[in-house]
């Protein structure tokens, strides 16, 4: 029997959203039996993606579509009518944002993002039988499957085996763009600021973090320009694509920012295994409790309580500890989720 030629489409872009993850499917895609491609004529990247994927010029090459929707309703009618020279029953859609189901509103965000919520229920319909989404807290929606999507980068180091606090470049960093995350970020660094010691080097790397924003999206990239150095945080660029956990494994401890949105809806993120796989300490907001399903029980005492200063004095204040506690988590994260545990999952859908 033929192995699958899967065909991905998505709206991907170097520096955020699924490329990563794809670039890691297509790596592991011989060793579980498949073939990786991207659709040059379904998905929209910007100019550097190229060159990370590996990109097919035909859809009849396929004998499997996934469509990624996450912000973004990219596909044109034409690209929708190509889309049906693969059978219906060879179709997907993951949906990592949370569009299948009922309409969810969080403050000024919603889980339409800037659609009708109507019209992303009509396009899914439109293109597959089966939504995927990795929504680990809370009841599916009617429609939909499990299927985490993200996996776990191989870890660069365990935690146990990192050099001490003092001898790494930050003790705190963050990154990731400011997409919904600029009060959650400031919130750690007063944190940070008033512990015992206090923390002095910190960094965040990634776009929208110093007064600059998203045009059209002004809100989700809310943020005050000068806050964070007058706040003694130094702000970088993006990270080169493929350096992300690397870049993370150079800080002691690693906030854990999620868009408040898709953790009140239980899914997960790619976050959530990379800052695992680079060996930092990661610290969990409150309402991350549901991550007990990932991580284990261990991530209870990673959480934040009513005075986040007491979780991050602990950390410094037993280091070993909480390093052992942490090496626990990424040994069993990456056991149940690697890329190649992951990419079997997806095949199973696509039988």
């Amino acid at each position: 029997m033929t192995s699958p030629r899967i065909l991905v489409a998505g709206n991907f872009h170097w520096n955020a959203g699924s490329s990563h993850m794809i670039a890691e499917y297509a790596r592991v895609a011989d060793t579980v039996g498949c073939e990786i491609g991207v659709s040059t004529q379904l998905a929209r990247m910007d100019p550097q993606v190229p060159t990370h994927l590996p990109l097919v010029d035909d859809v009849g090459w396929a004998t499997h579509l996934v469509v990624v929707f996450e912000g973004r309703q990219f596909l044109t009618d034409q690209q929708l009518e190509l889309c049906e020279r693969i059978p219906r029953h060879r179709r997907l859609v993951v949906d990592p944002d949370g569009h299948w189901g009922p309409f969810v509103s969080l403050g000024p965000d919603d889980n339409a993002s800037g659609y009708s919520h109507a019209s992303w229920s009509r396009l899914y319909t439109q293109l597959a039988d089966v939504v995927l989404q990795p929504r680990v807290d809370g009841s599916l929606p009617a429609g939909a499957e499990y299927f985490p999507y993200f996996g776990m980068p191989a870890i660069v180091r365990l935690a146990t085996d990192a050099p001490p606090a003092d001898q790494l470049a930050y003790e705190l960093q963050y990154v990731g763009n400011n997409w919904w995350r600029w009060t959650s970020l400031t919130d750690v660094v007063k944190a940070a600021l008033v512990s015992r010691p206090p923390l002095s080097r910190m960094r965040v790397c990634g776009r929208w973090w110093d007064g600059e924003a998203c045009t059209g999206h002004e809100a989700a990239s809310r943020s005050e320009r000068g806050w964070l150095a007058r706040h003694g945080v130094l702000v970088a660029p993006s990270l080169p694509f493929g350096q992300v956990v690397t870049e993370m494994s150079r800080s002691a401890i690693t906030p854990l920012l999620t868009r408040p949105l898709l953790t009140h809806l239980g899914l997960l993120t790619p976050r959530m295994f990379e800052t695992l796989a680079s060996g930092s300490v990661p610290v969990l907001a409150s309402n991350l409790a549901y991550l007990t399903k990932v991580y284990g029980d261990e991530a209870l005492e990673l959480l934040f309580g009513p005075r986040p200063t007491d979780l991050l004095e602990r950390i410094r204040r037993e280091p070993l500890r909480y390093r052992r506690l942490v090496t626990t988590i990424q040994r069993r994260a990456f056991a149940a989720f690697n890329y190649e545990q992951v990419l079997t999952q997806l095949l199973k859908f696509l039988q």
